[in-house]
């Protein structure tokens, strides 16, 4: 999409946003289902389980339609929209689930005096073209998700799963740019040193 469209999109938006506010249905429909789709992908790359993304997505848009004159215009919708998603199932998973994150600190490659990994992690792409292991490198990937600490998770869950921009996730989880791209930054190292050790388990 061109810079003129994008800005016509939001424009067109912002329209929908002040007409559904004012009570107009139709306009919160056509909202719902511009964004319906990827908050469901959103929720459930947290929950994991789509029974209860289906549930907790439908009770953020229940909200979101209860609470959307209370949307100030801040950010725009969608930045306030997919924030009321991922509390609702940060929320939802806290309740659901025994935490089974590890402190990265414990499980982090140490770094020498310049910052430089003090030790080598293996590479193992060339291996990751092998279809039975690029399958069970995705369950290992999977599982090493599932170990990190709620703010690790949830970053890599927006940025790297969802394709937001770090600047949306920053936006959506109210947090600046260099927070996003240092939490980003180590479950990612996490995640490369947890297929690291996979793989070389597997020579």
């Amino acid at each position: 999409m061109s810079a003129p469209e994008q800005s016509a999109a939001a424009s067109d938006e912002v329209q929908l946003v002040e007409r559904a506010r004012a009570g107009d249905l139709e306009a919160f429909e056509e909202l719902l289902g511009r964004h319906q789709q990827r908050v469901m992908r959103v929720v459930l790359s947290i929950l994991k389980e789509p029974m209860d993304a289906e549930e907790v997505a439908q009770d953020v848009f229940l909200t979101v339609f209860e609470k959307i004159d209370h949307f100030r215009g801040d950010s725009s919708f969608s930045t306030w929209l997919h924030r009321v998603a991922v509390n609702a199932a940060l929320m939802r998973r806290r309740k659901s689930k025994a935490d089974r994150s590890v402190p990265l600190d414990d499980v982090m490659p140490s770094f020498d005096e310049r910052g430089h990994l003090a030790v080598d992690i293996a590479d193992w792409s060339q291996q990751a073209g092998d279809p039975v292991l690029a399958r069970e490198a995705g369950e290992v990937i999977e599982a090493a998700v599932e170990k990190l600490d709620e703010m690790y998770r949830t970053v890599f869950a927006l940025r790297d799963v969802q394709g937001f921009s770090t600047e949306e996730t920053a936006e959506i989880l109210e947090l600046s740019v260099p927070a996003v791209k240092s939490r980003l930054h180590r479950a990612r190292l996490f995640l490369r040193r947890e297929l690291a050790e996979y793989f070389e388990k597997r020579v």
